[in-house]
């Protein structure tokens, strides 16, 4: 087997020569150089109003039930004025303020159902469909159940607003169940 050696002192030469011909007529060419791209901005995404203020329903609802399940836990109130401003910060803080007072908590689960049906830059209004499904409030004192289960209405329709605050926050404003409208 024969190996073949090549020399590099000869071949260096006619690389270089061949890299600086190609740079003048790349120099010399008659299209002018473009400016580098910018590089593009990042999109910076916000939620859509209405995904905001749905969002900000739905973790309303969250630290109600919460509250409603353990209210002489905590103070609620900073909590709930995140979320909520007006009528529905005022139902909210009484309802806790009578759970406490009883004492009574909330055991189960509420379902809801909530929906879009009007958005503006100043108000998203929500339809929601409720389902107390296995809530109940209870008694602390004895356990005995203190809501008129035969009664009550199982399904329902609640409308609310949800309005931006002055920090951009959207905080539920009014919260209006129907009672006769079962969904």
């Amino acid at each position: 087997m024969t190996t073949e050696v090549i020399d590099m002192s000869q071949t260096r030469p006619r690389v270089l020569v061949v890299a600086c011909g190609a740079l003048l007529v790349a120099g010399c060419s008659s299209t002018q150089p473009t400016a580098p791209a910018s590089p593009s901005p990042i999109p910076v995404t916000t939620p859509a109003p209405n995904d905001a203020a749905l969002s900000s329903y739905l973790e309303f609802w969250r630290i109600t039930d919460a509250a409603g399940a353990a209210p002489r836990s905590q103070d609620w109130t900073p909590k709930i004025k995140v979320v909520a401003t007006g009528q529905a910060l005022e139902t909210a803080l009484a309802d806790i303020s009578n759970y406490a007072s009883l004492p009574a908590h909330t055991v189960g689960t509420i379902t809801r159902d909530p929906k879009v049906t009007s958005v503006t830059p100043a108000r998203v209004s929500i339809l929601d469909c409720v389902d107390l499904g296995t809530v109940h409030l209870v008694s602390d004192r004895n356990g005995s159940l203190l809501d008129d289960t035969r009664n009550r209405v199982e399904r329902f329709h609640l409308r609310a607003d949800v309005v931006p605050g002055p920090d951009g926050r959207w905080r539920v404003s009014t919260t209006a169940p129907a009672l006769n409208e079962p969904c």
